[in-house]
């Protein structure tokens, strides 16, 4: 059951990378879940998203977060140093989160949004100074 109310419409999530299904579904009952193949241009599908989960291969820089108006958060997936500017989604206010692991990478996501049993503190954010410190453990 999604938890969005009748009329309400969700954030967006654009995923680049391959998932399993219970991690899409887990994404589909917060997030309206938008898969972005390699021939589509990321850049085009996050225009209008709130959050990403991309790949090692994906790059967000200060270039790509330039007009990204309604981009929050982004979890890279990838055991590596993600090919992500920090200080330039600092700037912009994009919460920044790298896992290894696909299913802590959806938490993550969860997390930023303030959804789930981590609610607005993800494990695995790179860039903690956009924690809200109003509601600190």
């Amino acid at each position: 059951m999604k938890l969005a109310l009748a009329g309400m419409r969700r954030h967006r999530v654009v995923v680049t990378q391959p998932l399993c299904g219970a991690a899409i579904d887990r994404l589909d009952r917060f997030f309206e879940v938008t898969l972005c193949t390699g021939a589509q241009d990321m850049s085009e599908q996050l225009r209008s998203a709130a959050a990403a989960l991309v790949g090692e291969r994906d790059v967000i820089d200060a270039q790509l977060l330039d007009g990204l108006d309604t981009l929050q958060a982004v979890c890279c997936l990838t055991s590596h140093e993600p090919r992500m500017d920090i200080a330039a989604m600092t700037r912009a206010g994009v919460r920044a989160m790298s896992s290894p692991d696909a299913e802590r990478a959806v938490e993550n996501l969860l997390a930023a949004f303030g959804f789930g049993r981590l609610g607005g503190r993800p494990p695995d954010l790179l860039n903690p100074e956009l924690l809200c410190d109003c509601c600190s453990f």
